[in-house]
């Protein structure tokens, strides 16, 4: 999330004495391919937009070097997915990894085994031995279809084959973020916690869930230490409840270092018609 990225760079900034700035970057081509690291460049195929027959709706979508996965399965149910080689677009820090956090709650890491190759066809494997299910996610081009399997380590799996669905984004939403981002702006902490509904949280990278009422005391440090401003650069509606995937620019006020985050944002939509943030996640660049 951009709290977590955020939280990251403080620490790199108070310790840096000539880190290399990270510019921003616009968010111009919509999360497509020219967004991947040279790792998941390979992945490529599993961008875009899909739906099952049981009406499971997933989005894919890349930034800033990682992929973001978005999946609804009914009106009031998403899992938020991020695949990534580490912290950094450049040479990947190790195997490829897959974080799953199913309602936003905790995040259980995935890692490719040793013996899988991205360059073995259109597949992806990630695993985990010490989670209880699944313990294996595949995913793989089929033609024009998108297959996604969910096995254990006894019989019980999981079987999805998805279509390509009608792209689409939502104005709504991207402006919803926006209005957020000059909140912040204007107002800060407050303007922040603003944005979010009353069972609004976010989640930090170390799994810690940040509830409604801690929300502006967590970001106040933040927010006093330099300038954040962000855009969307894809989202999508799924009933009451829509996505927007963006990146980031913290500047430091102190010595105007730049680090460059990721984020995805699940909003619900109000009772009066207006769109507040559920849950807030993401990732850190660095250059």
């Amino acid at each position: 999330m951009r709290t977590v990225a955020l939280l990251i760079s403080l620490s790199i900034l108070a310790a840096a004495c000539g880190g290399k700035p990270q510019a921003g970057k616009g968010a111009d081509d919509g999360g497509g391919a020219s967004e991947l690291s040279p790792a998941l460049a390979p992945l490529a195929w599993w961008l875009g937009d899909w739906e099952a027959e049981n009406g499971t709706k997933e989005h894919w979508v890349a930034a800033a070097g990682a992929i973001y996965g978005i999946s609804f399965q009914d009106a009031q149910t998403f899992e938020i997915m991020i695949v990534d080689d580490g912290d950094d677009r450049g040479k990947p820090e190790g195997p490829l990894r897959l974080f799953s956090m199913p309602g936003g709650q905790r995040s259980i890491e995935f890692r490719q085994p040793a013996s899988a190759s991205q360059a073995a066809g259109q597949s992806a494997l990630f695993a985990n031995d010490d989670n209880d299910f699944p313990k294996t996610i595949r995913y793989a081009r089929e033609g024009d279809a998108l297959a996604a399997t969910f096995a254990g380590d006894d019989e019980r799996k999981v079987e999805l084959r998805f279509r390509r669905a009608a792209a689409g984004r939502a104005p709504e939403l991207e402006a919803a973020d926006r209005a957020f981002a000059a909140d912040t702006a204007k107002r800060g902490a407050e303007g922040w916690a603003a944005a979010f509904e009353p069972e609004g949280w976010m989640l930090r990278g170390s799994g810690d869930k940040i509830e409604h009422d801690a929300i502006a005391e967590q970001m106040r440090p933040i927010l006093t230490a330099g300038k954040l401003e962000w855009a969307p650069l894809a989202s999508g509606l799924n009933g009451s409840l829509g996505y927007t995937v963006g990146k980031a620019t913290f500047t430091a006020s102190e010595g105007g270092e730049r680090r460059l985050t990721t984020y995805v944002t699940i909003w619900r939509k109000q009772a009066d018609g207006a769109w507040k943030a559920l849950f807030d996640t993401g990732r850190i660049v660095q250059d």
